[in-house]
């Protein structure tokens, strides 16, 4: 079983940011990002220390004006989250044009691979940059 410790040190291993982070109510929460500047930080979370699994996270403020003049951002959005095999769910979830959406990936800690954590990080982190590129236009 993957254990916190070995997690974190994979990433610095390779070179990343990795920050702990303090806030929250999360056992262990980290935040990893490639070593270039306004890069996408995913956060890493295992809420209690019983927990058997990771949750990789990211949230991504939507930009409530060119949603507001093209709502068909919001569809397009959810359908490539779908298809990119992303957990996700909209904040405020009541809202008409939410303020911010939440993507992830969930990975259980028995077996976990470098491998496994990397390719599961890349594609939150893509994810992000998936929205972002649609925001842009």
């Amino acid at each position: 079983m993957a254990t916190d410790t070995e997690i974190y040190n994979w990433f610095v291993e390779l070179g990343m940011k990795v920050e702990k982070v303090t806030s929250g109510n999360a056992y262990f929460h980290i935040t990893v990002s490639p070593p270039i500047e306004n890069s996408v930080k995913v956060s890493i979370l295992r809420s209690h220390p019983n927990a058997t699994y990771y949750i990789i996270t990211v949230i991504v403020d939507l930009d409530h004006e060119k949603i507001k003049r093209n709502p068909s951002i919001l569809k397009n959005i959810k359908l490539e989250l779908i298809r990119m095999n992303l957990e996700f769910f909209f904040m405020p979830p009541d809202a008409e044009i939410p303020k911010s959406v939440q993507i992830g990936k969930i990975v259980f800690a028995e077996g976990l691979t470098k491998n496994e954590i990397l390719n599961t990080v890349t594609l939150v982190k893509n994810g992000a940059y998936m929205i972002l590129t649609l925001l842009e236009g």
